[in-house]
Parts: structure tokens; sequence; C-alpha cells
């Protein structure tokens, strides 16, 4: 019996859709991918218009992204989110596309309020699911042709492509944030000044988090009233002084009181929110993010050294410029606020910024490893053993420390590889094996974007390169590889052929480094191996059945 896609194939009318299909996926451009994709939707379903929405995993909303034909008010829609109520969840949540219709006066779900501008009359909503986690929903407004079996054909299709595409955009988003962060964290230094370095915070924080407008509330110690202390958007000549709000009033207030983080979406839903503060401003509010401000103190006498908090006020970000506030916006305008309370102590910012870095590789790292269960801490054991071997062969400090950092992220690039390929269980295909080829290229294209991260890129790019020229991705040779690179080189086969995989058991760690050792000088660096057998002689790097064992 003919299948479903065979039938596709051979239909004249569908046949050249597997093909351009194909040819869409190869894009990572998201924008491009989705460009493609809604072309085909609109073909196939013969559809006058379509809006895309993308889920953004970092606050479980599917997001406006992309349209075709006549959407009212398009910019103002990219970015919006959709309420989990409506039809578009609906569809994702069932697993397959929803056909409605539209009869002449009836109210528009809730999930298509901002799209009452639209005169059709029958829509249908289709979700695109990878592997279960969902990639996005489509809105096709009067399709002419609405079948359901290749409408489901092509959203499975292109549902893994488009995750990986979003994720891999997520991920130089990410990098680029990281760069604005330590950027700012860098100019902390450059002055004593309280206020200038503020100011230079405020703005920071404005464009890091997109927001039209940030500001900083400071509680005065003898009315307790929450006083705005600097704001970005005060340029009509008042005094920041003149605004104040009462104790407790305010989303301000329930900042400064609770401690903890406040996101509105929509200020005139909350009764929290004071308006007196926008008529003495002339701004107006439509969405806030605010964190607490804390102080930190360390008491003399008896409690010396036993650092104590306290909120002294509170940062907030005002009217997102696209889209919503979300947990990661929440957790850089945290980062921004924490710097802020404590400019005066420098020593301390560099050692939290230093943290915040190795935390968000770490977290990083961990993601990469978690797409596939059999990895599952490879990095940090990378990054174990590489700074193991750094230590045995007496590098300095500063270079262990990038070691470390730039092991921990070898395979950031994993990201941009299709998860069909990168969990594959069995052998690759010679193509297969070619797409896996490319993530050191692909991490060392995401993490290049960060400039304090220049001297890590060899650990992401070099890290499956051979002194023989054997390697990849660039096939160097010798003294063209850098001593990074041959570090993490090491430290990944080691940690690789001592582990399980799917396809075979870990191998003995003897059988390994005698292995290791054979190959010096061709393929791995001698004194890398040599150094990495001492650390594993003195304890210091414990295969994963090693430490399993260790734990048991």
């Amino acid at each position: 019996m003919e299948t479903l896609e065979q039938g596709l194939k051979n239909n004249p009318l569908t046949g050249s859709l597997f093909e351009r299909a194909n040819q869409a996926a190869a894009s990572a451009d998201l924008d491009s991918l989705l460009d493609s994709t809604l072309h085909l939707f609109k073909e196939l379903c013969r559809a006058k218009s379509g809006i895309f929405f993308s889920y953004q995993a970092s606050d479980d909303h599917l997001h406006c992204r992309a349209s075709f034909g006549e959407v009212p008010e398009q910019d103002r829609l990219r970015g919006q989110p959709l309420p989990h109520n409506g039809l578009g969840w609906q569809a994702v949540e069932q697993k397959q596309p929803i056909l409605f219709t539209l009869q002449p006066g009836e109210a528009w779900q809730a999930d298509l309020n901002a799209l009452q501008g639209l005169a059709q009359v029958n829509v249908l909503a289709v979700p695109f699911l990878s592997a279960d986690t969902p990639a996005g929903v489509l809105f096709l407004f009067d399709c002419q042709s609405p079948d359901l079996e290749p409408v489901r054909w092509l959203s499975a299709r292109m549902a893994s492509d488009i995750h990986r595409a979003v994720r891999l955009e997520d991920a130089e988003r990410l990098a680029g944030r990281m760069q604005a962060m330590v950027s700012i964290f860098e100019q902390i230094g450059s002055t004593l000044d309280r206020d200038q370095l503020l100011h230079m915070m405020i703005e920071s924080a404005r464009q890091v988090i997109n927001a039209e407008a940030c500001s900083l509330f400071l509680v005065d110690p003898e009315t307790g009233e929450n006083v705005l202390h600097l704001a970005s958007n005060l340029d009509r000549g008042i005094s920041v002084e003149q605004v104040r709000v009462p104790p407790g009033k305010g989303i301000i207030g329930s900042v400064v009181d609770s401690g903890e983080n406040v996101l509105v979406p929509d200020v005139t839903q909350d009764e929290r929110h004071y308006r007196n503060v926008d008529m003495a401003s002339g701004f107006t509010t439509r969405a806030i993010l605010a964190v607490p401000l804390r102080s930190r103190t360390v008491p003399l006498g008896e409690g010396r050294g036993v650092i104590s908090t306290r909120v002294i006020g509170g940062f907030e970000a005002i009217n997102k410029s696209r889209g919503t506030f979300d947990d990661q916006d929440a957790g850089l305008l945290n980062m921004l606020a924490n710097q802020a309370a404590t400019v005066l102590q420098i020593a301390e910012l560099y050692g939290d910024a230093n943290q915040l870095f190795i935390d968000v590789v770490r977290a990083l790292a961990e993601a990469i490893d978690a797409k596939d269960p059999y990895t599952e801490g490879h990095s940090q054991r990378v990054s174990d053993f590489a700074v193991a071997i750094a230590h045995e062969m007496a590098l300095p400090d500063e270079f262990i420390h990038r070691v470390r950092i730039g092991s921990l992220m070898h395979d950031v690039g994993k990201i941009g590889i299709p998860d069909g390929i990168l969990v594959k269980p069995g052998k690759l295909t010679p193509a297969e094996y070619g797409v896996m080829k490319q993530h050191p290229a692909i991490g060392a294209r995401i993490m290049g974007l960060v400039r304090k991260l220049q001297a890590e890129v060899p650990a992401i790019s070099e890290h499956h390169e051979r002194l023989d020229g054997s390697g990849y991705p660039n096939g160097l040779v010798g003294d063209a590889i850098s001593p990074m690179g041959r570090i993490v080189a090491a430290a990944d086969v080691f940690d690789a052929m001592t582990s399980h995989r799917p396809y075979r058991s870990a191998m003995p760690v003897d059988e390994v480094l005698e292995h290791m050792h054979k190959e010096s000088g061709k393929l791995f660096d001698k004194n890398c191996v040599h150094a990495l057998a001492r650390a594993h002689v003195q304890g210091l790097a414990l295969t994963q059945p090693e430490r399993e064992a260790w734990v048991d």
C-alpha cells in the first residue's frame, strides 16, 4: 500500500514540496527558514495570509515571529505572546491541526484578539512539534485547500529544523548578551564616581534588556519612601527627587517589601501600579520588570566577617521594546541590580562577574550535554581532565583558567546539529558524519561573538584537530594546532573512550592510555598524553566509571 509520503511525492500538486522543504531546511537562519516555510504552507493550503508564533522556552510562551499576506499591525504583533487558553496552545497540546470557521460578527478566540482586524472566515491552527517539544504554531487564514494530511506531514518535516534554528538563535543572542555584560563589568573599574557608574549601568540595562526605560529607586531611610534616584527616560528637566513612592505602594514598594522579583506584563491589570510616577515623569508605563536592590554589609566586632544583606531599593525596566519581559531578562536585571548596589566594592564586583560567567558557561555546557543522555557530564569531565593536564604541565594560572572555560564550551556547536544525527545510537552515514563535523566551526562562530572569549575559541575550534592533519574541521598540522587545542583534544578523546556509549561499553583506562601513547606525536601531543597519565595515577582525572564507582 502506498504511504502518505509516497503519495505526496507522486502527486503532481505536492511532489515538489519534498524537494523545496529540504532546501528550506538547509538554512540555519531562522528568519529565512520561517519565510520559506510560510510560503510552502501558503502554496499548499492556498491561504491568503498567515502568522507564525515560535516557542520561547525562557518564558514558556509562543511569540509572534513571522507572517505573510495582509496582517494588520505586523510590527506591533511581532514578539507578542499567545495566552495559554487559546486555540494555538490547544493545537500544540492536542498535537493536531485545528480548523475552525468564524461566522459574521463572531468574537475571536482569546489568542487571536490582537488579530481582530482580519476579515477571514476560516482559520487553520497548525502545531509544530519536535519530539513532543513545541517549536511553534502557524495560523493560516482563508485556506482554499485545507487538506490536513499534507499539512501534518509538512509541519512534522519542518518542526525539528525550526526548533534547531530557534535554539541556535537563542545561543547567539545569549552570547551577545554575555559580551554586553562583560563590557559593562569592564567599565565598572574605569571610574570611582558613584553616580557616573550608576548612570552607566542604568543605560546599559536598558540596552541589554531592550527596554524603553530603566530606573533606580532607593529607600529614604528617614521616611521609608522609595525615591527615584536615577532614570534613563527623565530628560524633561524634572528632578528625580520629586518622584517619591510611599512605603509599600506601587510595584516598586512590593519589590522592596518582599525582596522578590516582580514581572507585570500589563500594568493596567495590576492594582499595585502607582500611576503618580507616570504623572510626575510624563512617561507612559505599559509593562514593568522590577528587581530588588540589595546592599551587602560586613558587621565589625563579634560578627566580623559575616556578610549580611538588606534591600535598599529597586531596579526597574519599563516597556519591552519588542515582545515581553521574561526570566532571562529578570536574571540579567538582577545581575545589574546586584552590581549597582555594590559599585564601591570593586573587588567583589569582579569576583561576582567571574563566577556568574563560569556559571553561565557551565549551564550552557550542561544544556548541550543534556541533548544526548549518553554524553551527560561529558563537558565537565573534559574540563576537569584538561585542567589536570595543564596543571601537570605547570602552565600559568591565567592559561589554566582559560583552559577551564574553553574546555567547558568545547561542544557548544552541537546546538546547531540536528537531533536525529546527534543522538543516533548507531553508526552515522558519511553524510551525517559530515554534518556532525561542522560542530567545532559552529561553536567557534557562536562564541566568537564574545570578544572576551577569543583566547578560549581554539578549545572549541581545534579539539578534533590531529597533529598529522587528519582531524577536522580545518585539517591543521603540527604547530598550527594551539597548546589549548592540543590539551582539550587529548582530554576529549580520553573521556570519549573511557565513557559508556550506546554502541559500546567504556574502554579500560590502561587500554585507552596505551592507545594514546602509541599515537603520541602522530595524533596527540606527547606532553599532553604524559601529563594526562600522571594526573590519572594521582586521582586527578577520574573517568566516568571511576566516578560512578566512587559515588556508589
